[in-house]
């Protein structure tokens, strides 16, 4: 297939066309186009058409269903029927109800219990200028996440892979913020030259806040696992019929924390849902007590936050958010770091070593967690299991946690058992101590095939890959640098950690049957060599 710009096409959408595309706009996106969008479609599509050399509608849709067989036309198909029209403080109402009642309710919840944590997502985020006024809004409030304490993770997602890569760049044309104060101009952006008209550039601090992901709110599952207590999806709704909307509604509902706030457009009404959502005015939903997975989940842990917009809101019920992170559906490969020998000990360096390993043991079991701001040594025994260690060197803070599985999809309960849950669990509790998110550096450990059989890579019972692909992306999407790893083999390891170092050390077990049964072994004297990490080879006895 040739591409280059051509002439226009020689005739027009035909309405048998435009009822191609728009069949899969809605079965792909959940967009529905009235017969009045046919001059839109076409308008739109041409452009498509002349990049590929292509003479007619019909060609074009063939060739971006199934004629490339990359993919990307498909998606830019997708892209050129979507509309991403936004603007920064679209409807300012909405950002004044955080920072004068939303967020001071938070911070009033988090006075109270110690969980200064808050999630929100940017659903259909076009070019980012609603995540990045959002971002604006929560600095202005909670100030630098770096000296508050404070864990706050925007999610800006969006169908069309254009304006997201637009997004994620953060610079934007001088008129685009016409409409943008000038002290929040001043104090949020940089110009990218000398010139007048030269663009803006958003700060680092903004972008920190702001994962950005590809989600399609029509795919039967979404890159998501936590619970956001905001959610922001405006004027996006007016392009889905009534059956896609309360659908997509329903879906909110099981990701918001138990009485979370929906934000939607100024011409969007979900009033026919009050069975699921509460109307606080200008757009602004809660969702009703009871509502969602997360509420029915019944866990222990953050309260409902109660606005005073709302004096019915049973503010002393103990509900909780499901403790987890962003993450996406792109695998890692995970792969297997061979150890070395590496047990000889440093000159002059054995009184040093022999005193940390002299230090009190704690042993962590499969579910447990531990971290300390003191000098302690931890260890565990995995084997398809996974332990992450997490370590702030400015601090001096250390931590473990030992988990079996990624996600609890059936137990109502948060249990570190389950690595959707450790990771924040002890990422909490070192915070707690006074560590810094953003200082966090990891090593994990474990994820091996100790079932003494060969399992396919990707078959649902190759227990310890899963558990490694979940450890790693919830590493990276979180911004944590893995420093070292042993992962995958068929052996399990036995793992030491100095939390006032952050080093680790390990062994492969000569008995799998110790790593099956998650059960610790008794603990034998280790020849610890400096370093960040230590890999033996010589096992542990059985």
């Amino acid at each position: 297939m040739s591409t280059g710009t051509t002439s226009a096409p020689c005739k027009g959408l035909t309405t048998k066309e435009f009822g191609l595309f728009r069949e899969l706009i809605y079965r792909e996106a959940g967009i529905s186009l009235s017969p009045a969008k046919h001059q839109l479609v076409e308008s739109r599509l041409v452009k498509r058409l002349r990049v590929l050399g292509l003479n007619s509608f019909t060609e074009y849709y063939e060739y971006a269903t199934g004629g490339d067989p990359s993919g990307q036309e498909h998606l830019q198909l997708i892209n050129s029927l979507t509309t991403n029209k936004t603007d920064f403080f679209r409807e300012q109402h909405h950002f004044e109800f955080l920072q004068k009642k939303l967020f001071p309710a938070i911070e009033q919840r988090a006075n109270e219990t110690g969980d200064r944590r808050l999630r929100i997502w940017s659903a259909a985020c076009s070019t980012g200028e609603e995540p990045y006024t959002l971002a604006m809004t929560v600095l202005d409030y909670f100030g630098p996440m770096s000296v508050n304490g404070w864990d706050i993770r925007i999610l800006a997602s969006d169908v069309d892979t254009e304006v997201l890569s637009r997004a994620s760049a953060g610079r934007y044309e001088a008129d685009r913020l016409n409409d943008v104060p000038a002290d929040v101009r001043k104090k949020y952006f940089v110009r990218t030259s000398k010139a007048s008209d030269s663009d803006y550039q958003v700060r680092p601090e903004l972008q920190e806040l702001i994962t950005f992901r590809r989600i399609n709110f029509i795919d039967a599952t979404w890159p998501i696992q936590t619970c956001f207590d905001v959610i922001f999806c405006r004027n996006v709704m007016i392009y889905f019929d009534e059956m896609t909307q309360d659908r997509l509604l329903t879906r909110f509902s099981e990701v918001l924390v138990p009485e979370g706030h929906l934000f939607i457009g100024h011409s969007e009404s979900i009033l026919r849902l009050d069975n699921l959502y509460r109307s606080l005015g200008d757009t602004v939903y809660r969702l009703r007590p009871g509502i969602g997975a997360a509420a029915r989940k019944g866990n222990t842990g953050a309260k409902p936050v109660t606005t005073t917009t709302d004096s019915t809101a049973s503010s002393g019920r103990d509900n909780s958010v499901t403790r987890s992170t962003l993450t996406t559906s792109r695998v890692t490969s995970v792969s297997t770091v061979t150890t070395k020998d590496s047990n000889s000990i440093p000159p002059g360096q054995h009184a040093k070593w022999q005193e940390e390993i002299d230090l009190p043991v704690q042993s962590l079991i499969v579910g447990e967690l531990r971290a300390s701001a003191e000098p302690a040594r931890l260890t565990t025994l995995v084997g398809s299991c996974i332990t992450v260690c997490l370590y702030d060197p400015v601090a001096k803070i250390g931590g473990m946690n030992h988990f079996m599985l990624p996600n609890n999809a059936n137990e109502g309960r948060e249990s570190a058992t389950y690595g959707i849950h450790a990771m924040e669990l002890l990422i909490n509790q070192m915070m707690k101590l006074g560590a810094n998110r953003r200082r966090l550096e990891a090593k994990v450990f474990g994820g091996a095939n100790v079932l003494g059989r060969p399992v396919p890579s990707g078959s649902m019972l190759n227990i310890g890959e899963r558990n490694a692909h979940f450890a790693l992306k919830f590493l990276e999407t979180e911004n944590i640098p893995v420093v070292a790893q042993s992962i995958g083999g068929t052996r399990g390891r036995q793992v030491h950690f100095l939390t006032h170092t952050g080093q680790a050390f390990v062994r492969e077990t000569k008995n799998t049957r110790m790593a099956l049964d998650h059960e610790n072994s008794q603990t034998a004297q280790l020849a610890v060599p400096k370093g960040t990490a230590e890999l033996f080879i010589d096992p542990i006895p059985s």
